[in-house]
């Protein structure tokens, strides 16, 4: 479904990624882990195309995403990007509603504008959309009417709406009060087991390990190991991997 290829990706003079390489299979989960700073947004936003890279190629199902050498993207790197953003949604660490829109309107927006979706037909999945995270009651209320984990739902139910091949969740959970954590990833959990391609990067370890196909650790722009939750959690081999999860699991 995704393959990202010998990806390098430097802010001006610091190189972050040296050669990524990753496939990722249609219906697989992977989960993203590793120390701030380490390279895992930076990872999804080249995979959506809002980082540009400077060698290798991303290839979303039949779509090639190649590197940006030009100061400017030309129309065919743009007309790439957008192909590959109808395929493969993405949620955010912070929510980025529209403030002066309601929930449903956020929600039909993209569909609307994007798909040449109707309006009615728009609002009717939206509203169904709303249903299945437990917010139909929310349809007409503001964003700042919502609680931190509503809104990520919503923002969750606004990818949805354009119907993506996979979804990617850039620590999804991040910004919220721990007590609304449970309920965004129960959201994420119920499309995981629907099959919905899709990769996670998060701080959330137990999350990782319930969900996950494949765990991938970063560190310093580098992936430094790739296995099964079992094989990460309970016997990590590099030694980067069990600094991070001393720390994190306070091993």
């Amino acid at each position: 479904m995704i393959a990202v290829r010998d990806l390098h990706k430097a802010f001006g003079e610091q190189q972050l990624f040296r050669g990524i390489n990753l496939k990722i299979n249609k219906g697989e989960v992977v989960v993203c882990i590793g120390p701030s700073g380490s390279g895992k947004s930076t990872f999804l936003r080249c995979i959506n195309g809002l980082e540009y890279f400077g060698k290798g190629e991303i290839l979303v199902d039949s779509l090639e995403l190649h590197s940006i050498k030009r100061v400017r993207p030309d129309k065919h790197d743009l007309e790439a990007i957008r192909r590959i953003r109808l395929k493969v949604g993405m949620v955010f660490q912070q929510f980025n509603l529209f403030p002066h829109m309601t929930v449903l309107e956020n929600i039909i927006e993209a569909p609307m504008r994007v798909l040449n979706v109707s309006k009615e037909a728009a609002s009717e999945q939206a509203i169904s959309l709303l249903r299945r995270i437990n917010l139909e009651s929310k349809v007409s209320s503001y964003p700042d009417q919502l609680s931190g984990g509503e809104q990520q739902r919503v923002a969750i139910a606004r990818a949805l709406a354009m119907k993506p091949e996979a979804m990617l969740f850039d620590e999804p959970t991040s910004s919220l009060d721990p007590e609304m954590v449970g309920e965004v990833l129960a959201v994420i959990k119920g499309l995981v087991n629907e099959g919905m391609t899709t990769i996670i990067a998060t701080h959330e370890m137990g999350f990782a390990r319930e969900v996950a196909d494949r765990v991938v650790v970063f560190d310093k722009g580098e992936i430094v190991e790739i296995g099964t939750p079992e094989e990460i959690f309970a016997n990590p081999k590099a030694e980067r991997t069990k600094t991070f999860l001393s720390r994190v699991l306070k091993i």
